[in-house]
């Protein structure tokens, strides 16, 4: 009777704590995406704003819609790669863990560890990005090159636990789990909105 109650009691906890980690897997994912989805919404109003603004005063933003128009499309076809690669994104197979193992693994990753072709074409992507966001920052902002050098930078060197030198990739993506690449593209995804509003924000701000 002893053993079956210590069995029991053991069954329970472990139970609870797959209970709890689903918990918390679940809260991390609805945050992420809470956030993506109040970006968005973010963005359309300040493009709205910012065409309005360009509209009654063309000679003053001129040169700055160039800009902001090349900006939104790298940034806008980042994103929307993004959403293409997570062909699962934000549903019960990847939360529970009921996709084949690899899955998305295999989409970004060879099988020898490297960048496969989407995961090549994904990196071209952030680096045109990347490139321009260099280009379009002729005040020289620290906000601004902070962000793209700390999130878009592909070319910087990075460190793993152990202080191994890794690329921007391994340690981006160290948790090659489903849910892992699932969670570290969301956060790319969401890094792109951010600068997009923290763009919008120096622009406006001149």
């Amino acid at each position: 009777m002893k053993n079956k109650f210590i069995l029991l009691s053991l069954f329970l906890v472990s139970l609870h704590g797959f209970s709890q980690h689903k918990f918390l897997t679940y809260s991390a994912h609805k945050s992420i995406t809470e956030a993506i989805r109040i970006n968005n919404e973010l963005i359309a109003g300040r493009t709205s704003f910012f065409e309005k603004q360009a509209e009654e005063k063309p000679l003053m933003f001129q040169k700055t819609k160039t800009r902001v128009i090349e900006f939104n499309r790298l940034s806008n076809n980042l994103s929307k790669y993004i959403e293409k690669l997570q062909k699962k994104a934000n549903t019960e197979q990847v939360l529970y863990d009921l996709l084949v193992d690899d899955f998305y693994k295999d989409i970004l990753f060879e099988k020898e560890g490297g960048l496969s072709y989407k995961g090549k074409k994904l990196k071209i992507k952030i680096d045109s990005l990347y490139n321009h966001s260099i280009k379009i920052n002729v005040h020289k902002l620290s906000q601004l090159e902070n962000f793209y050098n700390g999130h878009f930078k592909t070319n910087d060197v990075f460190y793993d636990h152990d202080g191994n030198e890794i690329d921007y990739f391994k340690y981006h993506f160290y948790d090659k789990s489903n849910y892992g690449i699932m969670m570290s593209m969301n956060c790319l995804l969401l890094d792109v909105k951010t600068f997009q509003l923290l763009y919008y924000g120096t622009i406006m701000s001149y």
